[in-house]
This record gives C-alpha cells, sequence and structure tokens, in this order.
C-alpha cells in the first residue's frame, strides 16, 4: 500500500527538543489547536454503542477532521468504515488503508468516477459507493465504468424540497435507479440527509418518506441485503425513530460525524443526547489555545487566534479557560458566565470584551472552545491530543 508522506508545518508546533510527552505551552508556537483524549474516547464509546444498540451500520463522516489517525480510532470501535464528501476525500482515506468508503455525493467527473469504478480491481475485498439523482449522473458514471472496465455501486439519493441534492419525488428516484441498473451500475439503495431540515419532526417525516422510496427501489437491488443511508449530527435520533420498524433485510448506514469531537455550541445545542439524555452524553474535545498580545484600553484585550485558526461561521468561540502568566506552571482558571466575551474575529486577531473588574495582561493565554467542528480541522495541519493535565500524548496529522 503506498503511504502519503506527512505533511510539513510548524503552525502549531513545538520545539523538537521539548520533552515528548510535555505540557502543551511548553515551547509551542501559540496558536495550537487541541483535542482531549478523554472526550474523544468518550464520544467514540458513546456513538458506538448507540447505533450498535439501535442495531445500525456506521459510517461516520470523515470530512469533519480529515485525519486518518481519528478514523482509525473510530473504526477500531467498530464502524463500518467512514463518509468522505469528495473523491479526493476518498483518496486520502483509501491511501491510509481504509477500504469500505461511501462518497456522500454525485460525482460528475470522469477521472473520480473511473477511481471508484477501479477500487474492486485494486481490492475485491473493498466497498466504495456514490450517489446518483440524475439521467445525467448516471450516463457519466456507465461512460467511466466502462472506461477502465470496474463496477460502480450506487445509491439513489432522495432529496426534498429546497434542500441540497437528490431526486425530489418517488417517481423520480424509481427513474434513476432503474437507468441505473439499465446502464450497468450496482444499484444498494438509497440515501438521504436529514441535516438542512428545521428540526426533529420534519426530519422524521422525511426519513419516513425516504423508507418508503426504499422499499419501491428493493426489487432492482441485487443481492440478499439493501441499503439505506442517512444522518447527520443534528436529527439522528429522528432516523433512528423512523427506521425503526425497518424489513429485516435492509441495513441503515448512519453517517453522523461531528459527535467525535462535539463542540461548545452549534451541536452542543442540537445534538440529539439532549433529547435522550439516557443514551448517554458528549463532550467538547476541541480547544484553541492564544496568547494575549494587547490589552489597549479598559474592557478590551487582543488574543493572537483569528479566522485563520478557529471555525466562526456557526458562532463565534467561547472562553472556556483563562492562564494568567501564560505559562504551563500558572492555574487555569474558568471565567464566570460573561466575563471574558468574543465579540469579533479578524484574519489574525480575537477580540474580548472583559467585564468590570476583570483584567487580562500580554503574555496571558486564553483557551477557547469553539462551534462547528468541520471548519476548525481544516485550518490545521497539525494537531495536539492531550491528555486531561495538559500533556501532549500524541500529534496527528490532517489531509485537507
Amino acid at each position: 500500500m503506498p503511504t502519503i508522506p506527512a505533511t510539513v508545518s510548524t503552525k502549531g508546533a513545538w520545539d523538537p527538543g521539548a520533552s515528548t510527552p510535555h505540557h502543551v505551552l511548553d515551547a509551542a508556537h501559540l496558536p495550537v489547536m487541541t483535542l482531549r483524549d478523554s472526550a474523544l474516547v468518550n464520544n467514540t464509546a458513546v456513538m458506538q454503542a448507540y447505533v450498535e444498540r439501535h442495531g445500525l451500520l456506521f459510517a461516520p463522516h470523515m470530512k469533519t477532521h480529515m485525519s486518518p489517525d481519528l478514523a482509525v480510532r473510530q473504526i477500531d470501535a467498530g464502524a463500518w468504515g467512514v463518509t468522505v464528501a469528495s473523491v479526493q476525500q476518498a483518496m486520502v482515506a483509501w491511501e491510509h488503508g481504509i477500504h469500505h468508503v461511501l462518497v456522500a455525493n454525485e460525482v460528475l467527473d470522469p477521472a473520480g468516477l473511473a477511481w471508484l469504478a477501479s477500487r474492486r480491481s485494486a481490492d475485491p475485498a473493498s466497498d466504495v459507493l456514490c450517489y446518483v439523482d440524475s439521467a445525467a449522473g448516471v450516463a457519466a458514471a456507465a461512460a467511466a465504468t466502462a472506461a477502465v472496465d470496474g463496477q460502480l455501486h450506487v445509491l439513489v439519493e432522495v432529496g426534498f424540497p429546497g434542500g441540497r441534492t437528490g431526486v425530489r419525488d418517488a417517481a423520480t428516484a424509481s427513474d434513476i435507479a432503474q437507468r441505473a441498473v439499465d446502464a450497468g451500475l450496482t444499484l444498494r439503495g438509497v440515501s438521504g440527509y436529514e441535516g438542512g431540515l428545521p428540526g426533529v419532526d420534519e426530519a422524521r417525516a422525511y426519513v419516513d418518506g425516504v423508507l418508503a422510496i426504499a422499499a419501491s427501489v428493493r426489487p432492482l437491488v441485487t443481492g440478499d441485503r439493501a441499503l439505506l443511508s442517512m444522518g447527520g449530527s443534528a436529527w439522528f435520533d429522528a432516523v433512528t425513530d423512523a427506521v425503526a420498524a425497518r424489513p429485516d433485510d435492509l441495513d441503515v448506514l448512519l453517517r453522523s460525524g461531528a459527535y467525535l469531537t462535539h463542540d461548545d455550541g452549534f451541536y452542543e445545542a442540537r445534538t440529539p443526547f439532549h433529547r435522550h439524555p439516557a443514551e448517554g452524553s458528549l463532550r467538547a474535545a476541541i480547544e484553541v489555545w492564544g496568547r494575549v498580545t494587547s490589552c489597549p484600553e479598559p474592557g478590551l484585550a487582543l488574543v493572537a487566534v483569528g479566522k485563520r485558526d478557529i471555525s466562526f461561521d456557526e458562532g463565534l468561540p467561547v472562553v472556556r479557560q483563562i492562564r494568567i502568566g501564560g505559562s504551563a506552571r500558572d492555574a487555569q482558571r474558568v471565567p464566570a458566565p460573561g466575563a471574558v466575551t468574543v465579540t469579533r474575529l479578524d484574519d489574525q486577531h480575537c477580540y474580548l470584551a472583559l467585564a468590570t473588574g476583570v483584567a487580562l495582561a500580554p503574555g496571558d493565554v486564553v483557551v477557547f472552545g469553539i462551534s462547528h467542528p468541520c471548519t476548525v480541522f481544516d485550518k490545521w495541519r497539525q494537531v495536539h491530543v492531550v491528555d486531561d493535565d495538559d500533556t501532549v500524548l500524541e500529534t496527528i496529522a490532517t489531509w485537507f
């Protein structure tokens, strides 16, 4: 198996002469992004137990972190494989030995389709799938498959009005399924994505409809079992509810990905585990560490963390901890609610509003929690995994 060479990056790096393991602040070049190992362990176990309890297969979305090291954790815990959003992401998974891959997207690029169609020739034990939702997509897939004398396994994607990709009704789904079979593609079932809907009730009703379409196209699926793939990270309990009475020969493959690191914002407010606390709970694993560089006026501090370092598309970061003095020997403090608030981000600066009586000084360290994991990982090529005492246990690479 060819190996992709490690990415070279100094962002978030530390002095190679520092001892390993070592405290995250020892000789670090801030800002750095860290993952709390205890949270990763907890979240992995909670989600895998959930899918097994409900009889689901699991292919967590690798696009969230694009780290083969984290994907291997998920697979070792029992996941079927991974979900990705593009052929390029599928290539990263493949080159790191992950050969069960669902491309949860339509693929129209001839080169990408040819690569997908050639996977079973490269490894007969592999299982690589993608979506179709149009006659044009079926034709492109069939042409690429013929060009490499390969096989391409597909799911018909079912969307909803106003949503993103996917056919909009059962009749079109049946038509595309028949076209796929007639074109020599291997139809495996159907898929959908409920995450764009406004709430759990709407998501449940939508999944009900997709399940009915899965039953209607089942005669076109060869083999003993058909496949239905669903599941974002906000309403996956709606999927579980809707498929509880599924046919015995239908496998349900859940794709939720943000659970692994969770967050302090978007998904914390929406996680199904708040609606079903008996099923478990998730912990935020991601922190970004930055140093105060300026306190130019009362009530304002600037930290050298900005849009290039931390996610902001689904809410601004939150301050989780402060280390007055900024060294590994200084104790961390948790500020009172409203005492230190992120109000704005520039490319390389974070603006902190300080409540009356709160003071920070240049050199202090601020530890941020984030909202929306998917758009913080892509800003980093090296991420430190830390123990609960902030000791760096390992450093993992991302492949964006």
